[in-house]
């Protein structure tokens, strides 16, 4: 059996790119790593929108490359999800907050603007991430809503 793309839970496939572009990797300090919500393994979907000051696109505001807005990939949402409360050398905390289902952090990167990453938590099965922040006058929003679909069905097995 394969292991999952741990990676590509919040971002998936082709998502990366657009994380990196506009530096929505989410940090906050190492304390809440281990309070990180935890998710089942399985066939996850993944629903993406992006808005750009308030109007929904389907292209990058760095490149114009399109995203893909929905991805069904076999994951294991809880390392994606615990990675992004690991801290990152460049980006420096300035507001982390948790309550029961909901994490936010907000932070600086590279003396960048301040980006606000925020998960809700429904259950083990679903959550939604939503991820705010600025690129140069450009005002950024991207929304991923996850759910569990299913089991991974593995070639093979």
């Amino acid at each position: 059996m394969s292991k999952p793309d741990e990676k590509s839970v919040s971002r998936p496939a082709g998502l990366a790119i657009a994380a990196a572009a506009i530096a929505l990797v989410a940090v906050t300090p190492a304390c809440l790593a281990d309070d990180a919500p935890t998710f089942r393994s399985g066939l996850w979907k993944f629903e993406r929108t992006l808005e750009t000051d308030g109007k929904t696109t389907n292209r990058l505001p760095t490149n114009n490359l399109s995203i893909n807005p929905e991805v069904t990939r076999c994951v294991n949402p809880t390392a994606a999800v615990k990675a992004e409360f690991t801290p990152f050398e460049a980006c420096k905390p300035k507001d982390v907050r948790k309550t029961d289902d909901n994490y936010v952090v907000e932070r600086v990167c590279g003396g960048g603007s301040p980006i606000k990453t925020q998960i809700d938590v429904k259950s083990d099965s679903a959550y939604t991430e939503i991820n705010e922040g600025n690129i140069g006058k450009l005002s950024t929003k991207e929304t991923v809503t996850a759910q569990r679909v299913g089991d991974c069905h593995h070639k093979g097995s």
